[in-house]
C-alpha cells in the first residue's frame, strides 16, 4: 500500500512539472506574439510606407489622408511598434524612399507625443524609443515635442528616463537635454553614470556646445550626475584642464567626482597636475584616488614618477600595484625594471613579474595571430 502511495505521489509531481512547462511555453509563446508584430501586419506597413512615398508623394493631398491615418493608427501602441520595425527595414533598403517620407512628418508626432504624455509608463517608454531611432520625424523645428518627452520623465522608469534622454540626443536638442537632466535632478531620478555617459555620447550635435551647457548649469546637480558631466567631458573636450584643476585640490569635494576628474587628466595631459596625483599615489585615505592616479601617471614621464610608481609597488591594495607596474612598464626603463627585479621586496617583485608575464602572453598571442592571417592569406 506504501508503495502505491508513492508511486502516485510521483506521478503527480510530473504530472505537476509538465504542466508547468507546457504552461510556459504557451505565455512565452503570447508574450513573444504580443510584442514581436507579425511578418503580415510588417508587410502590410511596408506597403502603404512605400505606397505613399512613391506613388502619392509628400507634396501631395494624398499626405495629408496619410497624416490623419498616422494618427489614428499610431495612437495605438501596438501599431506604433509594428510601424517602427516597417520603418526600420525601409530606412535601410530604400534610404532615399526614407528621407523623401520623414519630410513635414513633425506635425503628426508631435500630436502623437501629447497624447502618450497621458498614456501608461510603457506606452510613453515605446514612443520616445520611436523618436530615438528615427529622429527625422521630427523635422527642424522640435518646439512642443520636446516638452511633451521631457513630461515622460514624471513617474517613470530608468529605462524610460533612458528613452527620453535617448530620444533628446538623437534629435540633437541641446536644450532639451539640459532640461530633461534638470528635472530629473530636482525630483532625485536615478540614471547610472555610465549609462547616463553614453547616451550624452550619442548626442547628434555640437558636442563641445553641449560639454559647455552641461558644465555651465550641471555644477550644482546631484554628484551622479555631474560625474556623468565629467566622463562626458572628458572623451570631447580638452579644454577643461584648468577648470578641473581646483576641483581636484579641494580635499572636500566630492570624492566621486575628483576620481573622474583624474581619469580627465590621463586622457588630456596637463604638466601643473603630476605633483598632485603623486601625493595620491602615496595617500592612502582615499583608495579610488591612488588606484586612477596610478593609471594617469603613465601620461606623465619624469625622474620622481617613476619613483613613485616603484614605490606603489609595495602598497597593500592589489589594484594601486597593478596599475602601477603597468604604469611603470609604460614609461620605465630596463634599468627601472630590473632594479624592482632585484629589491627584497616581494609585493614589488611578484606584481612586475606577473605584469611581464602577462605582456609576454598578449605579445605571443598577436604574434600567432599574425602567423597565422599570413597563412591564410597564402
Amino acid at each position: 500500500m506504501t508503495d502505491i502511495r508513492i508511486y502516485v505521489a510521483i506521478g503527480l509531481f510530473i504530472i505537476a512539472c509538465i504542466s508547468l512547462m507546457v504552461f510556459n511555453f504557451v505565455i512565452i509563446r503570447i508574450s513573444r506574439r504580443k510584442h514581436t508584430p507579425s511578418p503580415r501586419k510588417i508587410d502590410n506597413w511596408m506597403t502603404i510606407l512605400y505606397t505613399e512615398t512613391l506613388i502619392t508623394g509628400y507634396t501631395k493631398p494624398g499626405s495629408m489622408k496619410h497624416d490623419m491615418f498616422l494618427f489614428r493608427k499610431l495612437s495605438k501602441t501596438k501599431h506604433l511598434v509594428t510601424y517602427s520595425y516597417a520603418l526600420e527595414i525601409l530606412k535601410s533598403r530604400f534610404p532615399k524612399a526614407y528621407r523623401d517620407y520623414v519630410q513635414n512628418r513633425y506635425t503628426t508626432f508631435r500630436k502623437l507625443a501629447f497624447v502618450y504624455a497621458g498614456r501608461p509608463l510603457v506606452e510613453r517608454t515605446c514612443y520616445a524609443d520611436l523618436i530615438s531611432n528615427f529622429p527625422e520625424l521630427t523635422g527642424d523645428s522640435q518646439e512642443g515635442l520636446t516638452d511633451a518627452l521631457i513630461s515622460y520623465i514624471d513617474n517613470s522608469s530608468i529605462h524610460c528616463r533612458t528613452k527620453v534622454l535617448s530620444a533628446l540626443c538623437s534629435m540633437g536638442n541641446l536644450q532639451g537635454v539640459v532640461n530633461a537632466l534638470q528635472v530629473m535632478n530636482e525630483k532625485s531620478l536615478f540614471i547610472h553614470n555610465h549609462l547616463l555617459t553614453n547616451e550624452l555620447s550619442n548626442f547628434n550635435g555640437d558636442k563641445e556646445a553641449l560639454a559647455e551647457s552641461l558644465w555651465r548649469e550641471g555644477q550644482h546637480w546631484n554628484s551622479n550626475f555631474i560625474v556623468s558631466v565629467v566622463q562626458y567631458i572628458t572623451r570631447f573636450s580638452n579644454r577643461y584642464t584648468e577648470e578641473f584643476f581646483p576641483i581636484l585640490q579641494n580635499p572636500s569635494a566630492n570624492e566621486d567626482i575628483r576620481v573622474a576628474i583624474v581619469r580627465y587628466y590621463e586622457k588630456h595631459i596637463y604638466e601643473p597636475v603630476r605633483p598632485l596625483l603623486i601625493d595620491f599615489l602615496y595617500s592612502h585615505k582615499n583608495i579610488d584616488l591612488s588606484i586612477e592616479a596610478a593609471s594617469a601617471l603613465r601620461r606623465y614621464p619624469a625622474t620622481d614618477t617613476i619613483e613613485a610608481l616603484k614605490n606603489a609597488l609595495s602598497n597593500p591594495e592589489w589594484h594601486v600595484r597593478y596599475n602601477a607596474s603597468a604604469s611603470l612598464l609604460k614609461i620605465g626603463n630596463g634599468d627601472d625594471i630590473l632594479e624592482v627585479l632585484h629589491s627584497d621586496n616581494t609585493y614589488k617583485k611578484e606584481i612586475i613579474a606577473y605584469m611581464l608575464e602577462l605582456e609576454y602572453a598578449l605579445y605571443y598571442k598577436d604574434s600567432q595571430n599574425d602567423i597565422f592571417g599570413e597563412e591564410e592569406n597564402v
